[in-house]
């Protein structure tokens, strides 16, 4: 069991990298309105010159291979409840690296999911 905590831990670590890398470079491109498919296409320009999007979205393909490397190795109805574990990763590193403010409903959410992947580990 430890090594599909450790497993889906690394997995979850770089998904949640990939998320917060993705977030960081978008969040410095101006919102077109979205009113036609041309706004859209130049939205997708600016996005996909970035160099923070393609180094996230590598980070996410990793985090999906390692992913699908616990499904093969371990039961589903383990490794899916310790993937929860990238709502309290991404909600920290958003915190530490994008400065959002964390609130008591946010604290006892992430409670209420680590106590869940901490009773489902260990039955």
């Amino acid at each position: 069991m430890i090594a599909a905590i450790l497993t889906v831990l690394l997995g979850e670590a770089f998904t949640a990298t990939g998320q917060i890398l993705l977030k960081k470079s978008t969040g410095r491109i101006e919102m077109p309105a979205f009113s036609d498919a041309v706004s859209y296409l130049a939205f997708a320009r600016r996005v996909l010159v970035l160099p923070g999007i393609w180094l996230g979205l590598f980070a996410m393909a990793i985090g999906l291979v390692i992913w699908l490397i616990a499904l093969s190795w371990f039961n589903l109805s383990l490794v899916f409840p310790i993937g929860s574990v990238q709502y309290v990763l991404v909600l920290f590193a958003s915190r530490i690296f994008l400065h959002e403010k964390i609130d008591r409903m946010k604290l006892a959410g992430t409670f209420l999911v680590v106590a869940g992947i901490l009773i489902i580990s260990f039955s």
